[in-house]
């Protein structure tokens, strides 16, 4: 027999738990000594112990685990509940940390602690590209919406045999008070794929770029609106589609290098 000090220490709660379990006829001790009151359990009550603990874990109250644990859940069943409950948490973990990066790069933006950048005013190249494009309305959703748009051009290009001939490019137009944006790559004179929009883009005569240099794109919201700020403090006009050319990626083993291209009248 253990203790409930010794019981307590195997399941990982405390000794006031054990005693409110026991209260709440959740987990009664195998043992009370009629003299002392002390409590003794066994290590067959091990499991039910375990049970208990991860139902509670998982964001039961203890009236709902009373009533799994009495209608006899399996370990299958608690099983299952606590990978779902892993899933859960690993997405929220995931969208925290996006969500702290976002608040840290809008501190440095905030801060002015935004390396200062180089700009070059050039022409722009006329583009046909593949595409797939989506009509944003939230802007707070590009994150989301282009990481996905871009998987599904790449795997439409896999299944068609097509490769890429330049780096990705991302393009962002303007539509009254939405954003129409397309994840697109350069295929040269290979037939767009099924599935995929032939994209051309116009030669530019003038154009404020940029390059954007990080371990991540969370600075990248900060790098354009540096970008914009430049062109009206030269006196310039941001028009037309604006593009993100993806020099470097992650994905090749670097971090992001990415062109900002702003067309300016």
């Amino acid at each position: 027999m253990l203790s409930i000090g010794e019981f307590a220490r195997l399941v990982g709660v405390s000794v006031r738990m054990l005693r409110h379990y026991d209260r709440l006829g959740l987990l009664e001790p195998a043992r009370v000594d009629e003299y002392t009151g002390y409590r003794s359990y066994s290590t067959a009550q091990l499991d039910r112990a375990n049970r208990l603990v991860a139902l509670k874990d998982l964001g039961f109250s203890l009236d709902q685990v009373g009533h799994l644990l009495a209608d006899g859940a399996s370990e299958g069943e608690v099983l299952a509940l606590l990978r779902q409950r892993s899933d859960e948490l690993t997405h929220q973990l995931r969208a925290d940390a996006r969500r702290l990066a976002q608040v840290q790069a809008r501190i440095r933006l905030i801060a002015k602690e935004i390396p200062m950048s180089t700009y070059h005013e050039t022409a722009l190249p006329a583009l046909t590209l593949a595409a797939r494009s989506v009509r944003i309305t939230d802007m707070t959703s590009f994150e989301t919406e282009m990481g996905p748009l871009f998987d599904s051009v790449g795997s439409a290009l896999t299944a068609s045999g097509v490769h890429p001939v330049g780096p990705g490019v991302a393009l962002y137009a303007p539509d009254r008070d939405a954003m129409i944006a397309s994840a697109a790559e350069p295929i040269g004179d290979a037939p767009t794929p099924a599935g995929l929009e032939e994209v051309t883009v116009e030669a530019v005569d003038r154009a404020l770029t940029t390059q954007y240099v990080a371990p991540d794109l969370e600075g990248i919201q900060a790098a354009w609106q540096g970008l914009v700020s430049e062109v009206e403090r030269r006196g310039l006009t941001a028009q037309g589609t604006c593009r993100e050319v993806y020099l470097s990626t992650p994905f090749d083993g670097e971090g992001w290098v990415v062109d900002l291209q702003q067309p300016i009248g």
